[in-house]
């Protein structure tokens, strides 16, 4: 009977965390690594448009009349306003690349060191709200990555090191109502796990 209470009470203090852990209030683990500046000025300031005809994509690099491409690459909508603009060196996206909605809203701003994701990735929905907040290094999730549905409710919030989960993870739904709730150490998952994040979801059906 004493090992019973004594269980009956470890549950409870499990279930208590759970609940009180608020969707508004993500846990924010620092990334464990070091970041440098992106260094563009050694950039050209020179422009060239995405559909150019002497433009080419080799293996993941851009060349421009069989150079690799140094300056600023621009693409635009078909009535000519500004859809993209990004930094390359050497035929690699370096620096930060910009999108933006037809409307000139800005859609996303992302960071690039020699053709990897590098840095922040800030995402915005077209009313404004944000989107997503993404970070990378060298092309691997780093610290807390973060989404938001167009309404502006939080979607989850889940913390990676190497590209691997590590640390508190959080979903929600967009009445929010928490999806999933758990803390992953030394690859092992402990808390509330529901499913994986693969659909957004609404009230609890797929959106």
């Amino acid at each position: 009977m004493v090992l019973k209470a004594h269980l009956r009470n470890k549950f409870f203090v499990f279930i208590t965390v759970l609940s009180t852990l608020s969707c508004s209030e993500p846990i924010d683990q620092m990334p464990k690594v070091v970041f440098e500046k992106i260094a563009t000025a050694h950039i050209p300031q020179d422009t060239v448009l995405l559909g150019n005809q002497y433009l080419k994509l080799q293996n993941g690099i851009y060349y421009l009349s069989g150079k690799p491409f140094s300056g600023y690459m621009r693409e635009q909508y078909p009535n000519n306003t500004l859809k993209s603009i990004g930094a390359y060196a050497q035929g690699k996206q370096h620096g930060t690349t910009f999108s933006f909605y037809e409307n000139a809203a800005l859609r996303d701003e992302r960071n690039y060191k020699n053709g990897l994701s590098y840095g922040k990735h800030l995402g915005f929905w077209e009313n404004g709200n944000k989107k997503f907040a993404f970070i990378y290094h060298n092309d691997k999730r780093e610290g807390l990555q973060q989404q938001w549905y167009e309404s502006g409710r939080p979607y989850y919030a889940l913390n990676f090191a190497n590209d691997r989960e590590d640390g508190m993870q959080k979903a929600w739904r967009e009445n929010g109502k928490p999806y999933i709730n758990y803390e992953v150490k030394e690859g092992i998952r402990y808390g509330l796990q529901k499913a994986a994040l693969c659909y957004t979801l609404k009230d609890g059906k797929l959106k």
